[in-house]
């Protein structure tokens, strides 16, 4: 053992570990005595000792000179030092006559914080004369800008007349709660408008009525959502010459927004920490709720009345200290308090579709009135996590869904049981506010997707949400009952009216016709009663349930027993890891190349996926593509930079090459898989992938428009499709990657979320959040025609991809469906059928043979869905040979229907 270290156990505690992880460093560089290491490190040796001996936590600047004394990862250190700081540094509590804050933390200031508000005079006296000027003025800027404070703290208190400060949320999205007394009305959060109201009339209405207005009206708008406002022609020529983008604090406004406040409560800041504010926050856009809490944390725990460097990264600094602030008080919660914390934050989140999470007001009614609760709430809210008041709750800014750790791995779990979970809450409420209508309740796919979420482990439903779903399911069952009953009501009377034809001797024709008619009908009663139990039997009966489907397709061929047998065929596919293994010379019948599929070993599908064990959370995946050689990789996006994975060896991916700046969307050419597209933003560049674990830039797209919502090929990968979030489609030349052309431009006018453009390049099919997919002719890329609409999706759709001969195209929607349609006639396309199964997270859809579609998700994985009836129902019956249905369970569906088992 060295001179002078102590011996120590090592317990579970996390300072103990953090010391003897310091012991073992210093080991692995050698086992360099302390004294040697100090003169590396310009520390004495009993400083260094006593920051391994673990009894208390060394300053940040003594443990990164030991960690690089030592040789050690530097940032990695840094990191770890501020989440032990977090879990073992006391949060100092504010003394009982502990004067006004000098600073606001996450919460933007008040107009009754006016005096503490300082930093924008410049950009103040912009926005003034421009609300003296025009009737209609629109601030945007980043989430974390300060636009909220700006408008409340700053524009109100000079502002000559009435203003008043609301949101949507607190309106209600309602163009009546607008106060007509003001003279100054100011819509902060704008972009509530377009993440809490899904009914677009709804917005519509809200939005004209803001036009329409007798006041003046100011927006705070977050700058991602300005693609939405350009939806809205008016607003667009409203805001023509009225709209401010407020953009990050410069030094000198940083100095003033840090010193200010502080002198004004009699404090003073060191020079060395004015001057590590500024670089830490110059430049950087959304960083004034980080600034301002770290500033708050240092104020909390300064000396005197002076506010120390030593204090600020004991607070966890910028970057750590909201992190710090929340993970401590939720580690100080217990067991039982820390799941509830977990929910209210789920429930606070607004998951973000294009766009990032936010925050959303959340009624109390919506959580339980409990004890638990009640503490949960009051604790956070004593951090100034969460903000509280009569009728609701929300997080005190979305900086801290940005920087908490914990929160994002939360929100990455599970996003799709996250949706549910709203929209059941949402459901819940709704049929609450109409007195508990019956016709309000959940049925069929939208009751079993919300059974299914409850039972899965962490999930939690508030008393509001248990007694809709137990509401929903006494309905289903009195509806089964009723169906029953109806059924043998009916079998009663065919029984009474094939009597009635044999003593009808005298009407044999009417008799045929009649018995005609009534067996057709009792055939559809029971056929569709049957495909009701069926459905019902998918998840714990395959077997029997695809019998019980085709049965009843014999008994009555209509379109939705047909589409519920392709169904019920799909259910029997599993998730597999994607692969592109073909022999030489394979190709699929019409030509194109499938990326088939190797079964995981896992026999249960749902806990394997390929992207499973990402650093990155699975849903942060925007792209997968596989190489003819064989390999498969993934990108992720995240927040400061673009990683592209190889999925190769799918149990244990590695980072193949990251990006140095984020990348939001990837696309592979399909032909020899060399070229690769990535989008940055408004920024579209083509890379050379000879080694795809080193691209080298070719060329970057030139005269781009809006942030890039999607990339698509061509399938000879000669001809690139970019759609922006303003719905622009553009068709670009990549033949020679080095000098891409524009072919032509589509301006769609909808909000493109999907597209695809057919083997010969002159049909674009795009797809749209309201379930609408649009034909167009490019055969003239910069004058394309309107072909035709295709209505079918319910919501959102997906994707969308062409067969190789463009005589049909396959989509995939949210509303958990994948439709065929025939484009023999393009001007009048054909609904083909549908299946209904899992889409979400669905990025493309391909065809494999004429009737097979793959669908690949974000885990990774495809599925494949057979389109072509008599092969799937063949394959059903093959899966059922050795299990027919028996005569006791087709007596039991059918009653006194003749015994046919569909596969004998």
């Amino acid at each position: 053992m060295p001179r002078g270290e102590r011996p120590l156990d090592v317990g579970d505690s996390p300072l103990l570990r953090f010391a003897a992880d310091l012991r073992s460093l210093r080991d692995k560089a050698g086992g360099h005595s302390y004294r040697q290491l100090g003169a590396r490190a310009h520390y004495s040796a009993t400083t260094l000792s006593d920051a391994a001996g673990g009894r208390k936590l060394p300053s940040l600047a003594v443990t990164l000179a030991y960690v690089r004394a030592c040789e050690g990862d530097v940032a990695e250190w840094e990191d770890r030092w501020h989440r032990v700081a977090a879990e073992v540094l006391p949060s100092p509590e504010p003394a009982p006559e502990e004067a006004h804050p000098p600073y606001a933390g996450l919460a933007a200031f008040r107009v009754e914080d006016a005096e503490w508000f300082f930093g924008r005079d410049r950009f103040l006296e912009d926005l003034l004369s421009k609300v003296r000027a025009r009737r209609f003025v629109a601030v945007f800027g980043a989430s974390g800008a300060g636009k909220s404070s700006l408008l409340r703290a700053g524009l109100v208190p000079r502002f000559e007349g009435t203003a008043v400060v609301t949101t949507p949320s607190a309106l209600g999205v309602d163009p009546d709660a607008l106060d007509q007394a003001a003279d100054l009305v100011i819509v902060d959060q704008f972009e509530e408008v377009f993440t809490l109201c899904p009914d677009a009339g709804r917005r519509a209405a809200f939005v004209e009525a803001l036009l329409a207005a007798p006041f003046r009206v100011v927006l705070g708008v977050r700058a991602d959502f300005y693609g939405h406002c350009g939806q809205h022609p008016a607003l667009v020529d409203a805001l023509a010459d009225g709209q401010l983008l407020l953009g990050p604090m410069g030094p000198e406004e940083l100095r003033q927004a840090i010193m200010r406040p502080a002198v004004k409560a009699s404090c003073t800041v060191e020079t060395a920490l004015v001057s590590r504010l500024v670089a830490d926050a110059t430049g950087q856009a959304g960083v004034l709720p980080l600034l301002s809490h770290a500033l708050l944390e240092t104020w909390r725990r300064r000396r005197g009345t002076t506010l120390t460097l030593a204090g600020y990264e004991a607070a966890g600094g910028v970057q750590h200290a909201i992190a710090q602030t929340a993970e401590r008080t939720y580690t100080s919660l217990e067991k039982q308090q820390r799941v509830l914390a977990r929910q209210v934050f789920l429930r606070l989140t607004a998951l973000g579709d294009g766009t990032e999470d936010t925050k959303r007001r959340l009624p109390r009614g919506e959580l339980d009135a409990d004890v638990d609760v009640d503490v949960v709430l009051d604790r956070l809210a004593h951090a100034r996590l969460l903000t509280l008041d009569r009728d609701g709750v929300e997080i005190a800014h979305e900086a801290l869904i940005r920087s908490w750790p914990r929160l994002r791995g939360w929100l990455a779990e599970d996003r799709d049981g996250l949706r549910t979970m709203r929209q059941l809450s949402e459901a819940a409420a709704t049929w609450e506010s109409l007195g508990r209508d019956p016709d309000a309740l959940y049925r069929g796919t939208r009751l079993d997707t919300a059974v299914e979420w409850t039972q899965r482990s962490g999930a939690r439903t508030s008393t509001r949400e248990r007694d809709f779903l137990d509401a929903s399911l006494a309905a289903r069952d009195r509806e089964r009952a009723l169906a029953h009953r109806r059924t043998r009501r009916l079998r009663q009377l065919v029984a009474l009216l094939l009597a009635l034809l044999v003593l009808a001797a005298g009407a044999t024709t009417l008799a045929v016709r009649s018995q005609r008619a009534v067996v057709e009908q009792r055939n559809s009663s029971v056929a569709r009663y049957v495909a009701y139990e069926a459905q019902s039997k998918l998840g714990t009966d395959q077997n029997l349930a695809n019998q019980l489907f085709l049965a009843a397709h014999r008994l009555s061929g209509t379109e939705d027993l047909r589409d519920g047998v392709l169904s019920a065929h799909a259910a029997m596919s599993r998730d597999v890891i994607s692969r592109e293994q073909r022999s030489p010379g394979q190709s699929n019948p019409d030509g194109t190349r499938l990326p088939t599929a190797r079964v995981p070993e896992v026999p249960d599908d749902t806990t394997y996926r390929a992207l499973g064990r990402l650093t990155s959370p699975a849903n942060s995946v925007t792209s997968f593509v596989a190489t003819p050689s064989n390999e498969a990789f993934a990108t992720t996006a995240e927040a400061h930079r673009g990683r592209v994975w190889d999925l190769t060896e799918a149990r244990s991916p590695v980072v193949a090459h990251t990006f140095p700046d984020p990348v939001s969307h990837l696309v592979l050419a399909p032909t020899d898989g060399r070229l690769l597209v990535t989008a940055d933003g408004v920024e579209v560049t083509l890379w050379d992938t000879s080694d795809l674990r080193s691209p080298r830039p070719l060329a970057a797209l030139p005269d781009h428009g809006g942030r890039v919502a999607r990339l698509e090929f061509s399938s000879d990968g000669r001809t690139l499709v970019t759609v922006d979030a303003h719905g622009a489609v553009r068709l670009w030349d990549v033949t020679d990657p080095r000098v891409p052309k524009q072919l032509g431009l589509l301006p769609d006018g909808g909000d493109v979320r999907a597209a695809a453009l057919s083997a010969d390049r002159r049909t674009l099919a795009v797809g749209g959040p309201g379930g609408a997919i649009r034909l167009w002719d490019t055969t003239n890329g910069w004058a394309p025609k309107r072909l035709a609409q295709l209505d079918g999706h319910r919501e959102n759709v997906l994707a969308l991809g062409f067969r190789a001969d463009g005589t049909a195209l396959a989509s995939a929607g949210r509303d958990g469906t994948v439709r065929l349609w025939d484009l023999a006639d393009r001007p009048a396309p054909r609904a083909v059928a549908k299946i209904s199964g899992r889409t979400e997270g669905v990025l493309s859809v391909s065809f494999g043979t004429r009737s097979q579609v793959v669908t690949l998700r974000n885990d990774g994985t495809t599925r494949l869905w057979e389109f072509d009836f008599d092969l799937a129902a063949g394959q059903m019956c093959a899966a059922a040979a050795r299990s027919p249905i028996s005569r006791d369970d087709w007596r039991f569906y059918f009653g006194d229907v003749e015994y046919q088992p569909p596969c004998g």
